[in-house]
């Protein structure tokens, strides 16, 4: 047996949070499959975008609160971006969100999505290089910058396409979902 395999290291350099977000990327794009036309519903399910933080511990939180609802469950498809709505609207992460706008874009054109669900969580590393530590550090001020984040994201939907309907909240540092209005 090699050594790699005893070591328990691995040499490809694969990291858990990459493998993420190539699963979860590669997850997106098998929405839009190569050279297939495609269809919109027949049904009047509504598909859900369920936009959420690549950080471990985030996805939890997000199954337990779409299993609560129970008109959401099967209904939905979940995207990882750094931050949720933190990396589609903050300056220091504009390079990568361009996938995230075309994808979203091309599947409203086909009405396979009507609704995004973007949730924040509270002690998100990204939103701490986006905005500064500073905002960490008090809990209103914390809430009130995610709340302005979710914001900037809805506006920044409704100018795209203002048919899909965007729900915007806050994951506690308990796993409970606080929505914004």
């Amino acid at each position: 047996m090699p050594d790699f395999f005893r070591s328990g290291a691995c040499s490809c350099k694969l990291h858990r949070r990459r493998f993420l977000q190539l699963a979860g990327g590669a997850g997106l794009a098998a929405t839009f499959p190569v050279g297939a036309a495609a269809q919109p519903l027949e049904t009047d399910e509504v598909r859900t975008l369920l936009l959420i933080c690549n950080e471990p511990g985030v996805w939890q939180p997000a199954s337990n609160y779409i299993k609560s609802r129970e008109e959401l469950v099967g209904k939905y498809e979940p995207v990882e971006i750094d931050g949720a709505a933190i990396g589609l609207v903050a300056e220091q992460y504009k390079d990568s969100r361009q996938v995230f706008w075309d994808k979203l874009m091309a599947a409203a054109a086909f009405q396979q999505t009507r609704r995004v669900i973007a949730l924040n969580h509270r002690g998100c590393a990204a939103m701490k290089i986006a905005y500064g530590l500073t905002k960490t550090i008090d809990r209103l001020i914390e809430t009130e910058t995610h709340r302005y984040a979710l914001q900037e994201f809805r506006k920044q939907m409704a100018e795209r396409n203002a048919g899909i309907d965007v729900w915007i909240g806050l994951i506690g540092l308990d796993g409970k979902v606080e929505m914004f209005s």
